[in-house]
């Protein structure tokens, strides 16, 4: 009976020691796997897999999971809706022209943001792709009320862009390379120049407090898992491919152009997401003041 006991103690102790992590389609798990991160890890480490972003959050807020990636849009998105959690790291990715894009279909009659007006855009309410749409229309003095917005999710949007119940389709990769190497649309909208790059990893107040030398050997491993990803980019993408199902050449494209790399957190990347919570505030998407740096704990940011 002893020996059960201690048993049981001992699972407990390990479950408690556990960080648990989520990210869209299991790409952080691949990434640390295909990279060797996950050999000789002194702690166990649970993962979860969404298809959004915005589902990390909710996890995130429910104390669900403890540590996830963000980009900036659905982490204000989240935080301003009450969720206790802070950035904790920042991933810089190259913003190609196709990195985030509004897409329609070729034959389409749209030619730049000025021709949304009035239009159908198909995105993820609280996505990227919903600040891209937003920010596009506001950069010809448009607000979000002056187009219709039908919130689905990637997979679903695609369809709707595909059958002509959206006229546009505001995404991100690797959406935005499907759509490209498939063919049959085209970028009306680049998120170059509108979108910062940076992609949030971002972890609940409790981990924070609990578990902050998992978070920090995590993010350190993330940090060298991208490295090794960019300097073996085509084995990287064979390995992606596997998990997928989608064609090698459609992750070959997102990681030959995107270079994701691991920064610390700066002025600059609170700046984006203050910049981006105005935004949200003005378009009547969140309701209350968001004091961005009130949501950032450099505390790991030490990045080598």
């Amino acid at each position: 009976m002893l020996l059960l006991i201690l048993c049981v103690l001992a699972t407990a102790a390990q479950a408690d020691n556990r960080l648990r992590v989520s990210s869209q389609k299991q790409s952080l798990k691949i990434l640390l796997q295909a990279a060797g991160e996950l050999e000789q890890v002194p702690y166990p480490i649970e993962f979860a897999s969404f298809a959004a972003a915005a589902p990390t959050a909710e996890a995130l807020s429910a104390g669900a999971v403890d540590i996830g990636a963000l980009g900036d849009a659905p982490f204000v998105f989240a935080a301003a809706a009450g969720a206790a959690m802070k950035t904790v790291g920042v991933i810089k990715l190259k913003v190609t022209p196709t990195a985030v894009a509004i897409v329609v279909n070729q034959d389409s009659p749209l030619t730049d943001a000025a021709s949304l007006k009035g239009r159908r855009i198909t995105t993820t309410r609280g996505s990227i792709g919903h600040f891209l749409a937003l920010a596009a229309l506001r950069s010809v003095g448009l607000h979000g009320s002056d187009a219709q917005f039908i919130f689905l999710q990637p997979g679903d949007s695609r369809s709707v862009l595909a059958n002509g119940q959206a006229d546009a389709w505001s995404t991100w990769d690797p959406y935005t390379s499907m759509v490209q190497i498939a063919g049959g649309t085209r970028v009306l909208i680049s998120g170059e120049g509108l979108f910062a790059g940076h992609m949030l990893l971002v972890a609940s107040d409790q981990a924070i407090q609990d578990k902050a030398p998992q978070i920090d050997d995590f993010l350190r491993r993330l940090a060298r898992a991208y490295v090794w990803a960019d300097q073996h980019q085509e084995a990287f993408s064979r390995i992606q491919a596997v998990y997928s199902g989608l064609p090698v050449e459609i992750h070959e494209r997102s990681n030959r152009y995107s270079r994701p790399q691991r920064i610390a957190i700066g002025p600059a990347v609170i700046e984006d997401v203050q910049h981006t919570a105005d935004l949200y505030r003005e378009e009547g998407i969140i309701q209350s003041t968001f004091d961005a740096p009130a949501y950032f704990d450099d505390r790991f940011n030490d990045v080598n």
